[in-house]
């Protein structure tokens, strides 16, 4: 096995698994995947996780391939195994969704994997499953860019800070940016974070 980088690896050789995804890529091409889906919100079409596995499950086995996702830590690993016993694994940050009117934690949690196995699975094959708006789409408001101060959850007590500090030390590369956009910190706080980096 060989690290890539930090969000991939794969297996020493990969010669077996290229020639399998040139094959998925060749069937493909004659597949045609149905937006079944609609945001709401952005008024959009999408293809569906449940559709996108339908979709590609047949040609995949005919290739001798098999993907697994899994949920580790903050990263949803999608890996692609060839019969051959060569993989890649591509790790992605992940994050609940949040915002949804009338959604529980749990709800935001299940609606973040779902979305993050599907641009996932979409990225580590090589396929499309949104439309490419080439940066027009919806207009993004300057106030969409800044999260308030006041949407910030403060950070009261030692304890809170404590465990905190924890969460990140787990892997502060991507969790020191995390914690100074989600949690209200005073300057003292902000400079014990960003010195975890």
């Amino acid at each position: 096995m060989r690290n890539v980088n930090e969000h991939l690896i794969q297996s020493e050789t990969i010669t077996e698994l290229v020639k399998a995804l040139v094959k998925f890529q060749g069937l493909f091409q004659n597949a045609s995947l149905k937006k079944d889906g609609k945001n709401a919100h952005l008024k959009n079409g999408y293809v569906t996780l449940d559709n996108l596995l339908t979709t590609i499950r047949p040609m995949l086995i005919e290739c001798g391939l098999v993907i697994c996702q899994d949920m580790t830590g903050d990263f949803l690993s999608t890996t692609i195994y060839h019969t051959s016993g060569e993989f890649r694994t591509s790790m992605m940050p992940f994050s609940p969704m949040s915002g949804n009117k009338g959604t529980n934690a749990l709800q935001d949690m299940g609606g973040g994997i779902t979305y993050a196995k599907r641009y996932s699975l979409s990225a580590i094959l090589c396929i499309n499953v949104d439309v490419d708006t080439d940066a027009v789409g919806a207009p993004i408001q300057k106030e969409d860019l800044v999260v308030s101060e006041n949407s910030k959850t403060p950070v009261e007590t030692e304890e809170q800070f404590n465990k905190l500090i924890d969460w990140i030390k787990v892997n502060p590369v991507m969790r020191v940016g995390n914690a100074i956009k989600k949690y209200k910190l005073t300057k003292e706080q902000l400079k014990i974070v960003e010195e975890l980096l």
